[in-house]
């Protein structure tokens, strides 16, 4: 008897060739589901103020990360003299906190060596699929103050699509409404 994954392997050969590109795209339709809301966006007035670094993830060898505690943003951003400026909050995350000693420089690393992202699917396929277009943007926060309560608000504003629980308890329940 064939494993299920043999069988799953053998349909996905009988597909013709637009359900392979139906198949294709719904694989990143499915990865990545976004979400814009106004009213989430303005939770964001209960932020300190961030001084925003971008660093290009393919070029940060050139960059100097901070050994300070912190949040992030990885997002996708097409730059190409056909389009608009553009670009797409896909993770949300926090180095270090009131009791840790996690840094910019060390969670960057995370992202650089697979063995820091593979568990997280998400993560994983962005970073396959879009590390010649991912920009990772940091900013400090002085010691002594929370990482993760900026984490969360951030992550309630833009319901990142590779975020799965960053997100504050108010906010988790409405996505589970939503199934992001």
């Amino acid at each position: 008897m064939e494993s299920i994954y043999e069988e799953i392997d053998d349909d996905i050969d009988d597909l013709d060739e637009e359900e392979h590109r139906e198949a294709y795209l719904g694989f990143f339709k499915n990865s990545f589901p976004f979400l814009l809301c106004p009213t989430l966006v303005r939770r964001s007035e209960g932020l300190p103020n961030l001084n925003w670094i971008p660093v290009k993830y393919n070029d940060h060898q050139a960059h100097d990360f901070p050994d300070q505690q912190g949040v992030y943003i990885f997002m996708v951003s097409f730059e190409n003299a056909n389009l608009p400026g553009n670009s797409y909050v896909m993770y949300v995350g926090k180095a270090g906190d009131t009791n840790s000693d996690n840094t910019i420089a060390k969670r960057f690393r995370d992202y650089v060596n697979k063995s820091g992202y593979y568990s997280r699917s998400r993560v994983k396929k962005l970073i396959k699929h879009f590390s010649e277009h991912l920009i990772y943007y940091y900013a400090t926060i002085p010691n002594g103050q929370s990482t993760s309560a900026v984490e969360r608000i951030l992550a309630d504003v833009f319901v990142p699509p590779c975020c799965q629980m960053d997100f504050s308890a108010e906010v988790r329940t409405l996505l589970r409404g939503v199934r992001l």
